[in-house]
């Protein structure tokens, strides 16, 4: 649907907005098509989308209700909605191999201010050019300071700011990898404290983002220091109050800020896991002294990170807990989940999602990030998250989420289903009570289990790591998993060669596809093995370990399309090796099959094993591809 306006009618920012959303979307100033007028109100959380006889009317209070507005007007729906947080953010994992390209990350902003977003943050442990610094982000995709300030060009007019989010203490293994920061690095992944080169490479990565970004604000992490001061750091200098240490470090960090006018935020994860003996964050009970928080740096607002919990009280509790800690208000982290998935997943998002929306509310929380990240290798078809933000902005600004609005909203903007993206998020696996033991629910909790396809996926064709645990979980597991796997490509496949504006359909329809090969071909093996059907084992060993290699085969051509699509080439060789390393491992079970029929081996060991699993996977690649470890 096209929209038109007249820019001598409406403010300078809104003209700009529309200039800048022209470029991507129907909207211009001349033509035929729906007249936009637009009313400013004081109220800054308003927005109220109008039909007209000529066209549409958007009232609005911010810009970025403006914004949302236009997305309204372009599924030509009425809307009214309160835009009662301040900050609306999303964070983009650019650290664990996809680094968005300066037009794919342009096209995002374009999108989440359609969508109501008015912040966005690159999370970038090393994936940013620092001078002098030739393994920093090396063959990382590393950004320069122009490309940030391209991407920042584009987000200022649509009233998206861009924050750097960094890391200043741990989470720096891509960099204290190399020999040439062997001088700061205390453990594998946490920076020498106290040490004067740490600081002076920390001035250069604020340095960078100052430089590059309008924006005052940054994020510099200092999440996950399990280890700080017990490597290098305890080598030299003996042992040393955790506590002690990560204050004197802030306080650094916050003084080299200072100088460069950032006011940083830090994830508070850490104050919480040192006050108790199980180094958990969510431990309620945990004890942080007095004299700890009154150290905290002033300037250092913390963000309560929390992708887990289902239940609305523990979100109040813990942010109460935080209003205690810090100098400033609290900053809220939620997730939607493309972290070790296929896809994006649904199930998990609206579940944490809601509850702690709604304890926010309580709370009075006025900024709320949702990450996006991307761990063992940022794999997820990350556009496929646009239906997850969609939801959670259509939950967020009304009273309750509604399927048929996002629906039609979501239509308007991208061109494609709302629901149908929400097919593909089944590529994962619910386990529920009622399909559970007594047994089981003693070992695992309280269900749904969301089992990642992702790791189905990885599994061996011989070892079986993956298919023996989600077993323990429930012992038709496999069986129903087909069946849903084939129900999934049914649906989607009628709509493969044309649905690829948000989550690239015909993407998870390869994925869907492989796994379906993968199970199908186990569940064979292991039949024919165990009766010793040499026929079925031949046919195994030749024409279905081809079936399998094509649809690996062709997961790689669909993946690499919606890589080069969205990021820097960097990165796209981890998928690559992984995927290529699957198919030797089916030519592999091919040889060993033809070497029984041979006679040349008497049995198949890892096909006998009868494991008494716990269920309980770690979600890497390295850890369920293989029972080895150096990999």
């Amino acid at each position: 649907m096209k929209l038109i306006y007249d820019p001598s009618t409406i403010s300078p920012q809104v003209a700009a907005l529309l200039k800048e959303l022209g470029k991507e979307f129907p909207i211009d100033i001349e033509g035929d098509g729906l007249k936009l007028v637009f009313k400013a109100v004081d109220d800054p959380q308003r927005l109220c989308v109008r039909r007209r006889a000529d066209g549409m009317e958007i009232e609005y209070g911010k810009l970025s209700a403006a914004a949302r507005g236009i997305g309204y007007a372009l599924s030509g729906s009425e809307a009214e909605e309160v835009l009662d947080f301040e900050t609306y953010a999303i964070l983009f994992d650019c650290s664990r191999n996809p680094v968005l390209t300066v037009n794919y990350a342009q096209h995002w902003l374009r999108c989440l201010a359609l969508l109501g977003y008015n912040m966005m943050m690159l999370y970038t442990k090393d994936a940013y050019q620092l001078p002098d610094e030739p393994y920093f982000g090396y063959m990382r995709g590393a950004y320069s300071v122009d490309e940030i300030k391209a991407i920042d060009a584009v987000a200022q007019p649509l009233g998206v700011e861009m924050i750097a989010s960094i890391q200043a203490l741990g989470h720096l293994e891509p960099i204290l990898r190399w020999p040439a920061y062997a001088h700061v690095k205390d453990t594998d992944n946490v920076i020498l404290v106290d040490h004067e080169e740490s600081y002076k490479l920390i001035r250069k990565m604020l340095n960078f983002w100052s430089e590059a970004l309008s924006s005052r604000r940054i994020h510099i992490g200092m999440d996950e220091t399990h280890d700080l001061g017990r490597g290098r750091f305890q080598d030299l200098y003996g042992k040393q109050n955790a506590f002690d240490l990560y204050n004197r470090h802030l306080k650094r960090v916050c003084e080299i800020c200072n100088g460069f006018q950032l006011r940083p935020m830090i994830w508070s994860d850490m104050y919480f896991r040192l006050g108790n003996e199980n180094l958990s964050y969510y431990d309620l009970n945990t004890k942080i002294p007095e004299e700890v928080k009154a150290a905290i740096a002033p300037e250092a607002q913390l963000v309560y990170w929390d992708y887990y919990h289902r239940d609305e009280e523990f979100y109040r509790k813990m942010l109460q807990l935080h209003r205690g800690l810090g100098k400033k208000p609290v900053v809220m982290a939620s997730g939607v989940w493309t972290w070790v998935k296929l896809w994006y997943d649904h199930e998990i998002t609206t579940a944490t999602v809601r509850p702690c929306l709604k304890a926010c509310r309580k709370e009075g929380v006025r900024e709320i990030i949702y990450t996006m990240w991307g761990d063992d290798g940022g794999y997820c078809e990350f556009d496929s998250a646009f239906a997850g933000l969609a939801w959670a902005a259509d939950e967020a600004f009304n009273q309750s989420s509604d399927d048929e609005r996002i629906e039609k909203f979501f239509s308007g903007i991208f061109g494609t289903s709302y629901k149908r993206q929400l097919i593909a998020s089944d590529l994962n696996i619910t386990v529920r009570d009622t399909d559970m033991s007594e047994e089981n629910r003693k070992r695992h909790g309280n269900p749904p289990w969301r089992l990642n396809a992702s790791m189905a996926l990885w599994d061996d064709p011989l070892m079986g790591i993956v298919w023996h645990e989600y077993r323990t979980f429930k012992s038709t597991v496999w069986e129903e998993y087909l069946e849903s796997l084939k129900q999934i490509m049914n649906e989607l496949n009628p709509h493969r060669s044309h649905d690829w504006n948000a989550g690239h359909i015909d993407h998870a329809w390869h994925c869907a596809n492989t796994l379906k090969y993968k199970i199908e071909f186990r569940m064979q093996l292991c039949k024919a093995y165990n009766n010793r059907n040499l026929a079925e084992l031949k046919t195994l060993s030749e024409a279905k370990t081809d079936a399998v290699l094509a649809a690996i085969d062709g997961l790689c051509q669909s993946f690499r399309r919606q890589w080069v699509r969205s990021y820097k080439y960097d990165g796209l060789e981890i998928m690559q090796i992984k995927l290529g390393g699957l198919k030797e491992r089916y030519r592999e079970t091919s040889r060993r099959i033809q070497e029984l029929l041979a006679g040349k081996i008497n049995s198949i060991p890892e096909l006998e094993l009868k494991p008494d699993t716990m269920g309980v996977c770690d979600t890497r690649y390295r850890m369920v591809a293989t029972g080895g470890w150096f990999i």
